[in-house]
């Protein structure tokens, strides 16, 4: 009889993790099993072969895969993770195995048609330098590529993946959005066909469950995900690539919390990987670690196709005020919407905040509608007409009355996404169609592809979003970038606040300019 040491994916609220059971088989360290716990069965996963307890055991019912599901490299990084954030190995473990390992599933059909590898275009000196450093380089210090936007980044990452490909091993591509994961998909599968899959948590559970299942078996050899498809199961890691590594969406923050950029050095360092770094605004973190010789530094200073960035024009809304214009668009920004449009280019409109307005405020007495839980203000929903907290969730009806004074001299303060759309319509009308991207409309699952789908496609001609329409997404035919409100990021409650708001703006100020037309941002 065999006997095992277990970490059971489930919360035993206990400080032990692991249990030991026992086994007739031979059972490899990794591979996933079906175990009874109380009165009920669990999936579990084995981690070392163990003496015989002093204790009955229970047995071992069921092993689930043959393989391992868990590389050696990558068990190593859970427990690291365990002991450096504090957490539990089998909270950090259910973070990186799928949810129902052991359901008996359908077989899914891959639906999506998949382009003939296309061509590679030819490098400028400056990526062809980059390539041949990284590539040449044989310590295994991580590579930050700053680069500014339309620079070529992601043409020298593709460089980097067919080289690791060559060596028979496996990339993985992180992006910090769910929404750019069309665009990454479909340039990756364009160059690397059916070799190319997506691993993140909009995904429907069958869909991420089969996807995953293609990676453990070596079908799929280039993941492309948000920060979970770091842990992809492949056998043989040779390269990690962070774009946009910059983004706080790298930083996981429910149980167990975890620095995606740390962790990837972890499993780079354990996995003999090479670890890439990408961004056109660095974090203040990263860029000193290349001053003190942890990280390598490559800078990229021309974009690929425009020589220049686009125009930048700042506009003081005191002054708009002052001579009379109270809209939320200054002149100079609604002009150039009505020429951008006339010409027959996109628009993409920035506000960092969502809904209709900001605050609901009694102009008598001063009362402000805050949330009961987080003690935040309660931002205005126009569509359905319900106060909601962006914290936690906590909705409210509107009052048609002050709660406080029972005074009616309730107003509305503040600019949200809706508010900026219902302004716009005011100014271009009915004749283009505007879109919104947000928490908000981005809730089913598809949405962020299909929004993306419809502007790359010119179907959309403005689109109004978050922070989620700020990097990344590269279209040829945008002309405009208006940022609406740009300095109250500034005085956000972050001591990171300053740095956060200048990446924010470089960022979707790069959006535009990046085909035949100069772009122009406001």
């Amino acid at each position: 009889m065999n006997y095992y040491e277990v970490a059971p994916l489930t919360y035993l609220g206990r400080e032990t993790d692991l249990l030991t059971y026992s086994s007739d088989q031979n059972i490899l360290t990794g591979q996933a099993v079906i175990i009874p716990l109380r009165t009920k069965n669990f999936v579990g996963i084995t981690l070392e072969k163990t003496t015989k307890p002093s204790f009955k055991t229970k047995e071992i019912k069921k092993i689930i895969f043959d393989k391992p599901v868990i590389s050696k490299t990558l068990l190593e990084t859970a427990f690291w993770m365990s002991e450096y954030y504090c957490s539990p190995i089998t909270s950090v473990l259910q973070t990186i195995i799928p949810v129902g390992l052991g359901k008996t599933r359908r077989i899914l059909d891959d639906e999506r048609s998949v382009p003939s590898p296309d061509f590679q275009p030819k490098l400028t000196p400056e990526q062809v330098q980059i390539v041949s450093d990284i590539t040449q380089d044989t310590s295994d210090s991580p590579h930050l590529i700053f680069g500014v936007t339309g620079s070529g980044k992601t043409e020298i990452y593709m460089r980097l993946i067919e080289d690791t490909l060559k060596a028979g091993k496996e990339a993985i591509i992180l992006v910090p959005e769910v929404s750019l994961t069309p665009q990454a998909l479909d340039r990756y599968q364009a160059r690397f066909g059916k070799r190319v899959t997506l691993l993140h948590s909009y995904l429907k559970e069958t869909e991420r469950f089969a996807n995953w299942q293609s990676i453990l078996s070596g079908e799929k050899s280039v993941i492309i995900g948000s920060r979970s498809a770091l842990f992809a199961p492949v056998c043989n890691l040779g390269l990690v690539i962070i774009d946009e590594e910059h983004e706080t969406s790298y930083k996981q923050d429910q149980a167990p919390r975890y620095q995606t950029v740390k962790v990837a050095e972890i499993l780079a360092s354990f996995s003999k990987a090479r670890l890439i770094l990408g961004s056109a605004t660095p974090s203040i973190g990263s860029y000193y670690k290349t001053q003190t010789a942890s990280y390598k530094l490559h800078t990229l200073n021309k974009r690929v196709i425009q020589d220049t960035l686009p125009e930048v024009q700042v506009v003081d809304m005191r002054n708009e005020f002052k001579y009379g214009n109270k809209s939320i668009f200054s002149e100079k920004l609604q002009g150039a919407i009505k020429k951008t449009l006339a010409d027959n280019q996109q628009v993409l409109l920035f506000i960092n905040r969502r809904g209709m307005s900001t605050f609901v405020n009694c102009r008598d007495c001063g009362y402000v509608a805050t949330c009961p839980n987080c003690n935040l203000s309660l931002t205005f929903h126009y569509n359905s007409l319900r106060l909601v907290c962006h914290h936690c969730g906590y909705q409210e009806v509107v009052p048609t009355l002050c709660p406080a004074c029972q005074s009616p001299s309730i107003k509305y303060f503040g600019t949200g996404t809706q508010r900026v759309e219902q302004e716009l319509r005011k100014i271009v009308g009915n004749k283009y169609i505007i879109e919104r991207m947000d928490k908000d409309t981005t809730k089913k699952r598809g949405s962020h592809e299909d929004l993306y789908n419809r502007f790359a496609k010119h179907q959309t001609d403005v689109l109004i979003g978050t922070q989620m329409i700020t990097k990344g997404w590269d279209f040829d035919n945008l002309g405009l970038v208006g940022i609406i409100s740009a300095d109250t990021m500034i005085n956000f409650p972050d001591y990171n606040a300053s740095e956060r708001t200048f990446d924010l703006l470089t960022q979707v100020a790069g959006r535009t300019g990046r085909g035949k037309f100069p772009g122009l941002v406001v």
